[in-house]
């Protein structure tokens, strides 16, 4: 081979060597590179980067060779335009010729003759070995990128999930309730995924993350309702509290009304109010469910407890009107007989005695505890009556 062609030969050797140079150091510093070597790696990965491995360890031995056998190729070849035919000859073996020793290999002694070697060697040169480095670096970064490609698809498939779980322990803790089992179940399946992506991330990493994520979005969903209610029972139970106060106080004037129509109405219609134990109980119950953290049965008994109490003030309030009504009734006499008397003033028949005998039974029975309702209405009416006789015009005229 001419020199021009050597030449040519040598300086695409050395634009390869200072390429390969590069690209062998990144991949060295290549981040999936580096995970897969710190990961516990099994299963068909494990497999396949054990191979890559020692393809990229005989890549540097490889490179190690091609740089000496370029580096002695340029030291022999030197700066001179013509070379003897002996250094050309040799210049051409080591660009051209099966110049490098790639391996020694142990011939089996049935393949021996008396004078044969025990060991036999693998020679190629630079292009072929060049050949060999490519298929061996292709090798290696397919591993690699098959890797990366995996472990992106399970991050986009298990990170979403991941979030949903973490959003679900933190509303757990803030409701108390941090040891719910659907969350455990959820982090079980995640770490059992996110291992075997990490572990072995050229089987199949589409994990089924839909119902796991269906069932963390249910949980997510029932735990903010729960801080809600929770939220939501401070201000109930401020307002149950007051409604309380409203049926003790409709109650216990329930009750004075009774006592003083019973004292001074002779045989009132009144009603006995319920009483309000039971309702302070049931609140205490509610309010002690509360400070537990068991919101739910909170507000479902307080709720329960709002209807009854509704009921219980509605009913509290009507025993009050009805208690009320009979001092109401005997003070409305009162009222009509002094605007009867009134009318006797301006009539003149105050001293008149059939009038004022009924004014003075009417007053006495009207001012006479326990007052007879039905009696004391018939003389106010009797009186009316006097008041409006012709005898009494006769008189007034």
């Amino acid at each position: 081979m001419d020199l021009a062609t050597i030449d040519r030969n040598l300086a695409q050797l050395r634009t390869t060597v200072a390429a390969m140079s590069t690209n062998l150091v990144d991949l060295e510093n290549d981040a999936g590179r580096m995970r897969l070597d710190q990961s516990p790696l099994a299963g068909v990965t494990a497999q396949r980067w054990t191979d890559a491995t020692a393809s990229l360890a005989l890549l540097w031995q490889w490179f190690s060779q091609i740089s000496d056998t370029v580096d002695k190729a340029t030291e022999l070849r030197g700066t001179k335009s013509r070379l003897d035919p002996a250094p050309l000859s040799q210049l051409d073996w080591l660009v051209n010729g099966p110049s490098i020793e790639l391996s020694k290999a142990d011939v089996p002694l049935a393949q021996r003759g008396l004078f044969g070697p025990a060991e036999s060697l693998i020679h190629c040169s630079p292009p072929e070995l060049l050949g060999r480095m490519r298929a061996a670096f292709d090798q290696v970064v397919a591993v690699i990128a098959a890797c990366n490609q995996n472990w992106s698809v399970a991050d986009t498939r298990l990170h979403p999930v991941e979030d949903q779980l973490a959003e679900a322990g933190r509303l757990a803790a803030d409701a108390g309730d941090a040891h719910r089992p659907e969350l455990e179940r959820a982090r079980q399946q995640l770490d059992g995924w996110r291992r075997s992506a990490m572990c072995d991330p050229l089987a199949t990493c589409d994990f089924p993350v839909d119902a796991t994520s269906a069932s963390l979005g249910a949980v997510c969903d029932d735990l903010r309702r729960l801080l809600q209610l929770r939220d939501n029972l401070t201000p109930r139970l401020d307002e149950a509290r007051a409604m309380l106060s409203q049926l003790r106080t409709a109650t216990a004037a329930a009750a004075d009304a009774r006592a003083e129509a019973v004292a001074k109405i002779a045989h009132p219609a009144v009603v006995e109010p319920s009483p309000v134990a039971a309702q302070e109980e049931v609140l205490g119950r509610v309010t002690a469910l509360s400070a537990q953290g068991d919101w739910r049965a909170a507000a479902n008994l307080l709720g329960q407890w709002t209807t009854r109490a509704r009921d219980s003030l509605a009913e509290a309030q009507g025993a009050l009107a009805t208690n009320q009504a009979p001092i109401a009734a005997r003070d409305e006499l009162r009222g009509r007989l002094d605007a009867y008397r009134g009318k006797a003033y301006r009539l003149g028949l105050l001293e008149d005695p059939t009038v004022a005998g009924l004014y003075a039974q009417a007053k006495d029975v009207l001012f006479t505890a326990p007052t007879d309702l039905d009696e004391a209405n018939q003389l106010v009416r009797r009186y009316q009556q006097a008041l409006a006789g012709p005898s009494r015009r006769e008189v007034a005229g």
